[in-house]
């Protein structure tokens, strides 16, 4: 009625349990630009708190009744209040939030789902970058963005291997083992990795050095620079690469960079149109780029 519109919908995203409704219109009809952001979540948490509970929670008593519940148990309250979101796809999204169940935060914080950021199978190094990605791609522009990606590209080149890995478990190191002790056809890529490296330490006599990968083991691994002698597309190591093995310099950085952290960030910028700088500035600045 505020806003004068009808059958517009201000519902942005939903799933099973929550849905996210955006309030942008009725924050620009009741404030002028550039009010205080804590006076904006003050007026929609009231809004939320004595216009929006109470409606859902009359209508999840009409829902009882109608599906002759024993019991009225369904509950909702509000969650987050976020100034902006992006949704990659389905349980994956990022949302800016000054509040979360009631704490305020003075700065925004971010609210990460699915994305590489808050996964345990991502590079350590990785995942704080991404995050720190996340709040430019917020906050801030595409220049600096592809300023920022740029600058941790040269960063990533010069880590220690052992840095930059993938973490895992490794399950599967018989069944996918061959006669000749190399990997089988259809081996995941940590197993082939794995493999190889057993294979290797056994073949340089190494086994007092360095122990076997064993099933159930926790390991990092390394895309590998193709082709190679091994025709491997992974080496895997538990701590430490054995350098007497001359595995480093086989070592893919391009690709371990693209899949650990460009790929992530890519699927959020392609949301919002954005523009990642795909030669990393070796093709010419970024003003070049964006011009």
């Amino acid at each position: 009625k505020i806003l004068e519109t009808k059958n517009e919908d201000y519902v942005i995203a939903s799933d099973t349990d929550s849905v996210y409704i955006t309030f942008d219109k009725l924050v620009s009809n009741v404030f002028e630009e550039g009010t205080e952001p804590s006076k904006i979540v003050d007026f929609l948490d009231k809004i939320a708190k004595e216009k929006l509970e109470p409606f859902m929670a009359k209508s999840y008593t009409a829902l009882a009744k109608t599906m002759n519940a024993y019991e009225q148990k369904m509950e909702m309250g509000r969650e987050v209040i976020a100034e902006r979101g992006i949704w990659s796809a389905k349980k994956r999204y990022i949302l800016n939030c000054w509040d979360i169940e009631g704490v305020r935060y003075k700065t925004p914080q971010l609210k990460i789902m699915g994305i590489e950021a808050v996964k345990s199978s991502t590079p350590q190094v990785c995942r704080e970058k991404i995050r720190d990605a996340l709040k430019i791609i917020m906050s801030g522009d595409e220049k600096m963005l592809n300023t920022f990606i740029q600058e941790f590209r040269d960063e990533f080149m010069n880590l220690p291997p052992e840095d930059i890995a993938y973490p895992r478990s490794v399950n599967g190191l018989k069944k996918f083992s061959s006669s000749s002790g190399m990997f089988a056809k259809g081996a995941p890529i940590h197993c082939k990795g794995a493999i190889l490296y057993n294979y290797l330490v056994k073949k340089h006599k190494l086994t007092n050095k360095y122990p076997y990968i064993d099933e159930g083991a926790k390991i990092k691994f390394l895309h590998m620079k193709q082709p190679n002698i091994y025709q491997s597309s992974a080496f895997s190591f538990m701590t430490k690469i054995p350098r007497e093995l001359d595995i480093v310099d086989r070592i893919d950085y391009d690709e371990q960079f693209e899949k650990s952290f460009s790929q992530p960030i890519r699927f959020i910028t392609e949301k919002i149109l954005w523009k990642i700088d795909d030669s990393y500035g070796e093709q010419g600045s970024l003003e070049d780029f964006f011009n």
